[in-house]
This record gives structure tokens, C-alpha cells and sequence, in this order.
């Protein structure tokens, strides 16, 4: 069945952390915003300017990114689905007051190379594995929201060297919306979930289907990258509509229209969506912290990978922490910054 028993509350399951985990406990009730938090309790931070964007080469790949921070542990940001670095307008500077941070957009968004080539989660992985040893040059905390979670599991599955920790914000199931269906997902649901499943599929396969025809995908593509429906999705993740700005759609938008988007948007959409977080978690040796919005649509906290999260504190034997962030959603960290910005600066100073 179910179990939500384990909500709103930061948790552990390591015994070779229990001092850094009562530190992290007593430091949580002094600082209630690291608990299950109202979302009008804490205020958005303003916008900040997040420093020129810098280039690094990987693989005949620009690779864009943000820096700031002189000195501390080393905190590697990674974006999601369509967005960028921008995403983390005023996560940046805040955590770069006693750290070095660094935000990368992945080859294929933002202001990074669009290849036109095969894309998979593997690919991001060892984007980031390359990015840690050749830019950052020590291990770091990556901390990734929705796909960009699912790349820094994938980082300190395949490198556990390089991954001092890692923060994963709404964790995507996969690369894409063909995540990959494991043996008793729908346990404890209704029969109606384990019906649709099937349907699901078949959906997904026509849509594969269509956006392999480049005359009927194109269209489409020029459509969804329009300004209006760019700002009405987001409008729809986003639990505070003021944060959905100006700023925010153009630096979507801009990078959509770039010469290779299309092609990059097709081959991320129609690649494979690789394994699963749960799949990947017996490699990852480093402690984890899960942050999760209560009211996340994308991937809900009651749906199985949700629960997989919920319960990792207790079935994993390292040390993982977990924090709900009450009427929060998706993209919690550019929603609602300061949420995020309190939890990751408070957990980092605990390793």
C-alpha cells in the first residue's frame, strides 16, 4: 500500500552520520523553513545578477555556464526539461556567498551547442562528469531539479568520486515521458491507474511516430515554442504566477529558436528514457537530499517514483534526507528560491 506516513519531515537512515544528522535536526528546528513549510511564509529573494556566461568545450560541444564564489564546497547546479541555468537566477548568488557555484545549461538548452545527435541520460552524465573534473577540478555537490536530478544520479552512480553529495529536486523518472514502467509501480492503487498504463504507451508511441515526420513536427515545434504558450505552461507548473516574468519566457524562447532547437527538441523527446532513478540507486555511495513540492503535477509526490523518494530515508543505509515543501510544485527552486536556498546551504554545511 501506500505509505505517506513518512511526509513533512527531514529524515536519515545512517548510522555513520548520526552526528551530522543531529546537527542537521537541531539546525531544522532553530530554521522552521526546513521543514513542511507554508508557501506564504517565506518570500521570494529579488532577482540577482547570476555573472557572465562562460564556455567550456566538451566533446566539439559548447558547454555554457555560470560562476560565482570564491571559496567553500563547490555546488554544481543543473536544470531541467527546456529551461537553462537562467532557472537559477536567485539561487546563484545566494549560495555563492560561502561557496563556489556553478550553474551548466546541458548541450541541447540554453546557451549550449544544439547537436544534432542521439540524445540519452547518459549523455548529460558524462557532460557533468566532464564538466566537475575539467572546470570545477574537485568533487562537488550537484544539485539538479526534475531531469537535471535524474543527471546527478546518474553522475554519482557512474563517478561516485566526483559527487560529494547530491540534491535532487522533484526527480524525473526519465529523460523523457517514456519513463520506464518497473514491476509493482501501481502496487496499493487503484485498478484504474494500472489500466491506463497501457494506453499511456500506445499514446506515447504515436507521438514518437509523429515527431519523426519533420513536415507535420515542425509545425507543432514553432507553435509550442511561441511566447504565449511557453509563459501558459509554465503558468501551469509554477505556484507563484509573479515569478512567471518576462524574463523567465524570453530565456526559454531565445533558446528555442536557435537553428539546431528543433532538431535537439525531436531527439530528446523521441530518445530512449533510459533507467530509472531506483535502478541507479544501489551505485550511489554519496549522502542524498530530496527535496519534493507537495503539489508537483509533474511528478506527484503519491504517484510510485514520489513514494520511492518518500521511503528512501528508511530503506536506504546511507545517509538520505528528505524535506517536503508544502503547497510547493515543480520548479521549487525558481518558485520559490529562498526555500531551496535555505535547505541546500544548511544540508551542505553538515557533510
Amino acid at each position: 500500500m501506500i505509505d505517506t506516513s513518512a511526509r513533512a519531515r527531514s529524515m536519515t537512515a545512517s548510522a555513520t552520520t548520526s552526528s551530522a544528522v543531529r546537527a542537521l535536526v537541531a539546525r531544522n528546528q532553530r530554521r522552521p523553513t526546513l521543514r513542511r513549510m507554508n508557501r506564504h511564509e517565506a518570500t521570494s529573494a529579488s532577482a540577482t545578477a547570476m555573472g557572465e556566461l562562460s564556455m567550456h568545450t566538451w566533446r566539439g560541444h559548447k558547454v555554457a555556464y555560470r560562476q560565482a564564489g570564491a571559496s567553500g564546497t563547490p555546488i554544481v547546479l543543473i536544470h531541467g526539461f527546456g529551461v537553462s541555468s537562467f532557472q537559477f537566477r536567485d539561487n546563484i548568488d545566494v549560495l555563492a556567498k560561502s561557496h563556489r557555484v556553478f550553474a551548466i545549461d546541458l548541450v541541447g538548452f540554453g546557451s549550449s551547442s544544439q547537436p544534432d545527435v542521439p540524445y540519452e541520460m547518459e549523455f548529460w552524465r558524462d557532460q557533468v562528469i566532464d564538466f566537475v573534473q575539467n572546470v570545477v577540478g574537485e568533487p562537488a555537490v550537484l544539485v539538479g531539479n526534475s531531469i537535471g536530478s535524474l543527471a546527478a544520479v546518474h553522475v554519482a552512480a557512474e563517478a561516485s568520486d566526483i559527487a560529494a553529495g547530491i540534491v535532487l529536486i522533484n526527480c524525473a523518472g526519465g529523460m523523457n515521458n517514456k519513463v520506464k514502467r518497473l514491476d509493482g509501480d501501481f502496487d496499493g492503487f487503484g485498478l484504474q491507474y494500472k489500466l491506463v498504463v497501457p494506453i499511456f504507451n500506445v499514446v506515447l508511441s504515436i507521438i514518437d511516430t509523429v515527431l519523426k515526420i519533420e513536415s507535420v513536427a515542425k509545425p507543432l515545434f514553432n507553435n509550442v515554442r511561441g511566447e504565449e504558450n511557453v509563459r501558459g505552461a509554465l503558468e501551469n507548473v509554477y505556484m507563484n504566477k509573479s515569478r512567471v516574468d518576462d524574463a523567465l519566457v524570453k530565456s526559454i524562447c531565445g533558446a528555442a529558436s536557435r537553428d539546431g532547437a528543433f532538431r535537439a527538441f525531436v531527439n530528446i523527446l523521441t530518445g530512449p528514457a533510459g533507467p530509472r532513478p531506483e535502478e541507479l540507486m544501489p551505485s550511489v555511495k554519496c549522502p542524498i537530499l530530496i527535496l519534493w513540492g507537495s503539489r508537483d503535477t509533474i511528478t506527484p509526490l503519491d504517484f510510485p517514483l514520489g513514494q520511492y523518494f518518500v521511503n528512501l530515508p528508511k530503506t536506504r543505509n546511507l545517509r538520505t534526507d528528505f524535506i517536503e515543501f508544502d503547497g510547493q510544485g515543480h520548479c521549487v527552486q525558481d518558485d520559490k528560491p529562498t526555500l531551496v536556498n535555505d535547505a541546500v546551504r544548511d544540508w551542505v554545511a553538515t557533510l
